[in-house]
C-alpha cells in the first residue's frame, strides 16, 4: 500500500450518509483505502481483518454506541471520529470522554469537510503518540541518571530533595579520596569539608531553596537562571598545594517538572587560572600592538571561555571587559553556528590548528567572521589555551552569495532564457529550459543566431516594430510565435530587454519566453465550459440564453414565431434519494443522449442544472407544432433507461411551453412563463404538458405576494390564536380547547388558515409560526388558571417540520417550565401522514413527549393510510374522528358505519375518542350512542377569541 494512503472505516446504518461520506473521503488520494460497516459487530470483523488509521462512526448505531468499540481500552489502537446528529451534543460529550478523539454534526457541509477533519484528526494521534513516546523516553533517563553521572570528567555529585547524596562518581572519589560507598545517603553537610577546609555556605542548598541567596555575602557566587556557579580556591587539595575549583550547581526535576533534586559539578581550573595570570603579566607588554589590529584578537580556555581578547571584541558585542570575563566565546554566535565554534576549539587543542565560519551577533547586526586558532603553551609547554584571529568576511560572503544566487535562479527558472551580443545577432548563453522548451542544446544555440527560432508565420513588419520598442523603451513585451528544433510551431510570451553598462552602453539584449501552449488549450477548454454543461455537453444557461436572443432578433425580422419547451423529469428527486447522485448523474447522460438523438439540427436543446432541459424551436409556424414535439418528448421518456449493473430506471416529463412573441418579447420572459407552464403540468398529473397562460403568471405573482406579507406577519406578530372549545358528550361540560391560528392582515383583513397554512409549510415558516402559537397558547393558559377557570387541556396542532424536530421534546418542556404549566394539561394533536413520513424517529418523538407527561392525539383519524398494527404500536392518548365523516351521519351509511368502527376499535385500544366538525344535535345524538367521548363544533361554539372562553364556561 503507498505510504501517504490511509486505512479509513466507516460506520454508518444509514446508507444515504455512509455514502456521503465516502464519496468525499475518494475525492481525496490520500484516503482511497476505505472501508464501510454498518454496525459494531461488522466494525468489529473488519478491525480484526485490518487495522484501520482511523475510524468515523455514527454515535447511535443499531447495536449499540460507536463509542463501545474503544470504551474499555486504556489506548485505544485508532483515532476515533464519531458523527452526531443535531441535538446529540450531550452524547456526543460521552463519547469523548469514553475516548473518542472529536465528534461532528451531520450535515452537508459536514460530510464535504470530511477529508479536513480526517486529517487533522490523524494529526492530532500522531502527536498524542509522540508525546507519549517522548514521556517514557524521559523516564528511561531519570533511571539512567546515576549511571551516566559515573561516567561525566568532572567531579559529580548528586543529593535528593532533602539533601542526602543518591550519586558521587569515580571523578569525585579521584578528587575527595572518599569511596562512594561511604558517603551515599549521608547528608551533603558532612562530606563538603572533604575539598573544603573554611566556611562557606552550600551551594545544593540554595538550589533546593531558591529563596536562599549568598551572592550578595559572597562575591564568588553568581545566579545563572536556575543554575548557580561559584569559583573558590581549596588550599587542601593537590596534596596542599591548592587548586582553583569551578563549581556549577543546577535543578533536578521530574517528569512533572517538580523540584526532586540537585546535582552539583566540580571542575579544577588551577592551570587555567595560572595562564590568565602569565596572560595579564604579557598584556601589558603587548596591549599597543593588539589594540591596534582591526581584526579581533582572542584567547579562550579549555572550555570555550574567554580569558584575553582585545578591544575590538568588546567593540563589537557592546560589551564591557567585567561582563566578557570567563564568559563563554560561544555566547556572541548563531545558535546554528555555536557547536561549530566549539569543534574548532577543539580541534586547535587536540591537532594544533582550528578555523570555522559563523554568524555572529554584533552591534552592527548579524556578521559573518571566519577564526583560526592555534593552541598557546606555558613554560612547561602544557596547553592552557586557545588563541586566533577573527576576520568580518561579511562583504565578500555576501557577494559570492549574490553571484551564486543568480546563477542558480537562471539556471532553475522554466522560462527559456538567451543572451545576445551588442548587436542582437549571436547568441552568447542560454540556460537549461531554453533546451527543453526548444529542443536546442547549448552548442546548436552557440553555433547560431537570435534567429534560430523564427517561425516564419509573422511578417517583417512585425519585426520592425518589435526593435523599434527596443530601441525607443529598452524592453519589448508580447505573444509570439516560434518554431522549435523539430520543427513544431508553439506560441510563447516573450519579453526582451536592454543591459547597459556603467556607461550606458548597450552590452547584451536578454530574452526571456515561456511556452503558453497549455494557457492556449486551457483558454480553448475554459470557453467550452462558459457555455455548455460539463455532466451532458449540452449547452448551458449562459448559451441557451444567447441561442434565444438571436432566435427572437431573426423572428423579429422574418415575422415568425420561437418556442421554448421548459421539461423537468418526473421522480427524478427519488432516484438521487434512493440510489445515490452518480446513478442521477448517469440517467441525466443518459436522457440528454436520447433528446439529442430526436431534435432537429436547426432547434437548440440546453441542461439549466438539475434535471431541468429547455428545447429552443425556432421557425414555428403554428403554436400546435410544440404541442407535437412535447408530446413526442414525453413519448420518448416512456421506455425505461438501462444504466450501469443492468439497472433499469423509469422516469417522466412535466413540459410547459412559451411562444415568442405570445407570451413574451424577451428570452427571460419566455424561460420565465415556460417554467410556470410546466409547474402547471406537474400539479395536474405531471407526464404531461401545459401552454402558459396569463393566468398563470397572475396566480405565481399572488403566490410571491402572500409569501412576503406572510415573512412580514411574523415579524410585526400579526398573528392572533383562537380557541374551539372541547365538550364532553354526556354532560355539556367543557373539557378543554383547541387553539386555531389566525391571521389579521392590516390590508385584507381576517385570513383564514387555509390560504395561508399550505403556503407556510411550502417555505417551512410553518415552524417559527407553531413554535410562536404554541407559546401564546400555553401564555393563555397561564392567564385561565390565573382566573380560576376549572382545569381542562390545551390541544395545539404540530406541523410536518416542528415534528422532525430532533429537539422537540425539549422545546415543549422549556415551554412549559417558562409558564409554570403542568404537562397534562398540554394535548399535541398529529396526522397519520405525519407519522409515517417519520417512521423509526417519529416514534422515538412520542416517546420523549409520552415521558415528559403530554398528551398526544391522532387529527383527522381515517383520511390517511397508517395500518392498525401500526397504530398500535405508537403512544397515543386520543383519536380525532375527522370532519368529512360526521358530515354524512347520521343519513349516510358509510360515514355512520365508519364513525362507529373507529369509536370501537379505539375504545378497544383503551384510547379516547373526539369527533370533529358536530353542527347538527342528530350527530351529537347519534356519536353519543355510539359510545364517542367528546366532540367539538359549531353545535357547541364556533372557534373565539380567548376572552370568550370565560363567557363559555359560565354559559356551562
Amino acid at each position: 500500500m503507498d505510504p501517504d494512503t490511509h486505512q479509513i472505516l466507516i460506520i454508518e446504518d444509514d446508507p444515504a450518509h455512509a455514502e456521503a461520506v465516502r464519496r468525499s473521503l475518494e475525492s481525496e488520494g490520500r484516503f482511497a483505502c476505505i472501508r464501510v460497516a454498518a454496525s459494531l459487530a461488522e466494525a468489529r470483523r473488519c478491525i480484526v481483518e485490518s487495522l484501520p488509521d482511523a475510524v468515523i462512526a455514527d454515535l447511535n448505531l443499531c447495536d449499540g454506541k460507536s463509542y463501545d468499540l474503544i470504551k474499555d481500552q486504556p489506548k485505544p489502537d485508532f483515532p476515533l471520529l464519531v458523527m452526531t446528529s443535531q441535538g446529540d451534543e450531550q452524547m456526543a460529550v460521552q463519547a469523548l470522554k469514553a475516548g473518542a478523539l472529536d465528534y461532528a454534526v451531520k450535515s452537508p457541509e459536514t460530510f464535504a469537510q470530511m477529508p479536513r477533519l480526517v486529517e487533522r484528526m490523524l494529526r492530532e494521534w500522531r502527536n498524542i503518540s509522540e508525546r507519549a513516546q517522548a514521556q517514557r523516553a524521559l523516564q528511561e533517563s531519570e533511571r539512567r541518571l546515576i549511571d551516566i553521572i559515573d561516567f561525566l570528567p568532572d567531579a559529580t555529585l548528586a543529593v535528593d530533595r532533602e539533601g542526602h547524596l543518591i550519586a558521587w562518581n569515580h571523578a569525585m572519589e579521584r578528587m575527595t579520596g572518599r569511596n562512594k560507598a561511604r558517603v551515599l545517603g549521608q547528608h551533603i553537610h558532612t562530606q563538603y569539608s572533604a575539598f573544603y577546609d573554611t566556611p562557606h555556605p552550600v551551594l545544593l542548598d540554595a538550589v533546593l531553596n531558591p529563596e536562599v541567596d549568598f551572592s550578595a555575602d559572597y562575591a564568588y557566587i553568581k545566579r545563572n537562571g536556575d543554575q548557580i556557579v561559584a569559583e573558590i580556591y581549596s588550599p587542601t587539595l593537590n596534596d596542599g598545594k591548592g587548586a582553583h575549583l569551578w563549581i556549577v550547581a543546577a535543578p533536578l526535576f521530574n517528569t512533572d517538572r517538580e523540584l526532586a533534586g540537585a546535582i552539583e559539578s566540580i571542575r579544577d581550573i588551577s592551570d587555567t587560572k595560572q595562564a590568565q595570570i602569565e596572560l595579564q603579566q604579557a598584556y601589558g607588554e603587548t596591549r599597543a600592538i593588539t589594540e591596534a589590529v582591526h581584526d579581533i584578537l582572542y584567547m579562550v580556555d579549555r572550555r570555550g571561555r574567554l580569558i584575553w581578547w582585545n578591544k575590538r571584541v568588546e567593540e563589537e558585542t557592546g560589551c564591557s571587559a567585567e561582563s566578557l570575563r570567563d564568559r563563554p566565546f560561544s555566547d556572541f554566535f548563531v545558535e546554528d553556528d555555536t557547536q561549530k565554534m566549539l569543534d574548532a576549539f577543539e580541534n586547535a587543542w587536540n591537532t594544533g590548528y582550528g578555523e570555522v565560519e559563523c554568524q555572529a551577533l554584533t552591534v552592527n547586526g548579524l556578521r559573518t567572521y571566519r577564526y583560526n586558532g592555534v593552541p598557546v603553551r606555558n613554560a612547561a609547554d602544557t596547553i592552557i589555551g586557545v588563541a586566533g584571529v577573527g576576520q568580518d568576511i561579511t562583504a565578500s560572503v555576501r557577494s559570492h552569495e549574490e553571484l551564486r544566487l543568480a546563477a542558480t535562479v537562471l539556471k532553475n527558472i522554466r522560462e527559456g532564457l538567451m543572451i545576445s551580443d551588442a548587436q542582437g545577432d549571436k547568441v552568447i548563453a542560454i540556460n537549461p529550459a531554453f533546451t527543453e522548451i526548444t529542443g536546442y542544446t547549448q552548442t546548436e544555440a552557440l553555433q547560431g543566431t537570435t534567429q534560430l527560432l523564427r517561425s516564419g508565420r509573422h511578417e517583417p513588419a512585425f519585426y520592425q516594430a518589435m526593435w523599434a520598442s527596443i530601441k525607443r523603451s529598452g524592453h519589448w513585451q508580447g505573444e509570439i510565435w516560434n518554431r522549435r528544433k523539430n520543427g513544431e510551431l508553439f506560441p510563447a510570451w516573450l519579453t526582451i530587454s536592454t543591459v547597459r553598462d556603467a556607461s550606458g552602453e548597450i552590452t547584451n539584449y536578454v530574452a526571456i519566453f515561456s511556452d503558453i501552449s497549455t494557457i492556449k488549450q486551457s483558454e480553448a477548454q475554459l470557453e467550452h465550459l462558459a457555455h455548455y454543461d460539463p455532466l451532458t455537453n449540452l449547452p448551458n444557461r449562459l448559451l441557451l440564453n444567447s441561442r434565444l436572443e438571436h432566435a427572437i432578433q431573426r423572428a423579429r425580422r422574418k415575422n415568425t414565431k420561437v418556442a421554448v419547451l421548459f421539461m423537468d423529469l418526473d421522480r427524478f428527486k427519488h432516484v438521487n434519494d434512493s440510489l445515490g447522485h452518480p446513478v442521477g448523474d448517469e440517467l441525466l447522460q443518459a436522457v440528454a443522449r436520447r433528446l439529442s438523438g430526436r431534435i432537429r439540427s436547426e432547434d437548440t436543446l440546453a441542461r439549466l442544472g438539475g434535471d431541468e432541459f429547455v428545447v429552443l424551436l425556432e421557425s414555428i409556424a403554428k403554436p400546435g407544432e410544440c404541442g407535437l414535439v412535447a408530446q413526442m418528448i414525453i413519448s420518448l421518456m416512456q421506455p425505461p433507461f438501462r444504466l450501469t449493473g443492468a439497472r433499469e430506471i423509469y422516469v417522466g416529463a412535466s413540459i410547459g411551453i412559451s411562444i415568442y412573441p405570445d407570451n413574451g418579447e424577451h428570452a427571460t420572459d419566455l424561460l420565465r412563463n415556460a417554467d410556470t407552464a410546466m409547474s402547471q403540468a406537474k400539479a395536474q398529473g405531471r407526464n404531461t404538458y401545459r401552454y402558459y397562460m396569463e393566468s398563470l403568471t397572475r396566480a405565481a405573482n399572488a403566490r410571491l405576494t402572500l409569501e412576503s406579507k406572510l415573512r412580514h406577519a411574523l415579524d410585526n406578530e400579526e398573528f392572533i390564536v383562537y380557541f374551539q372549545p372541547q365538550v364532553s358528550m354526556s354532560d355539556e361540560r367543557i373539557l378543554g380547547v383547541e387553539a386555531l391560528v389566525r391571521w389579521q392582515d392590516p390590508q385584507e383583513g381576517l385570513v383564514q388558515p387555509g390560504r395561508f397554512i399550505p403556503l407556510a409549510e411550502e417555505t417551512r415558516l410553518i415552524v417559527p409560526l407553531g413554535a410562536w402559537v404554541l407559546r401564546q397558547s400555553c401564555r393563555q393558559m397561564r392567564i385561565w388558571r390565573d382566573a380560576g377557570l376549572p382545569p381542562m387541556t390545551l390541544a395545539v396542532n404540530l406541523s410536518i417540520q416542528q415534528f422532525a424536530q430532533r429537539d422537540l421534546a425539549v422545546q415543549v418542556a422549556d415551554i412549559l417550565e417558562t409558564f409554570d404549566l403542568p404537562s397534562s394539561c398540554l394535548e399535541l394533536e398529529l396526522t397519520e401522514s405525519m407519522l409515517m413520513q417519520n417512521d423509526a424517529h417519529g416514534i422515538d418523538i412520542l416517546n420523549e413527549l409520552q415521558e415528559l407527561g403530554v398528551g398526544l392525539a391522532i387529527d383527522d383519524f381515517g383520511t390517511g393510510y397508517s395500518s392498525l398494527a401500526y397504530l398500535k404500536r405508537l403512544p397515543i392518548d386520543k383519536l380525532k374522528i375527522d370532519k368529512s365523516f360526521v358530515d354524512g351521519i347520521p343519513t349516510d351509511r358509510n360515514d355512520a358505519e365508519i364513525a362507529t368502527t373507529i369509536i370501537a376499535m379505539a375504545h378497544n385500544l383503551k384510547l379516547s375518542v373526539l369527533a370533529e366538525g358536530v353542527e347538527t344535535p342528530e350527530q351529537r345524538a347519534f356519536l353519543q350512542d355510539s359510545g364517542c367521548d367528546s366532540y367539538q363544533g359549531y353545535l357547541f361554539s364556533r372557534p373565539v377569541p380567548a376572552e370568550s372562553i370565560e363567557a363559555l364556561f359560565r354559559r356551562t
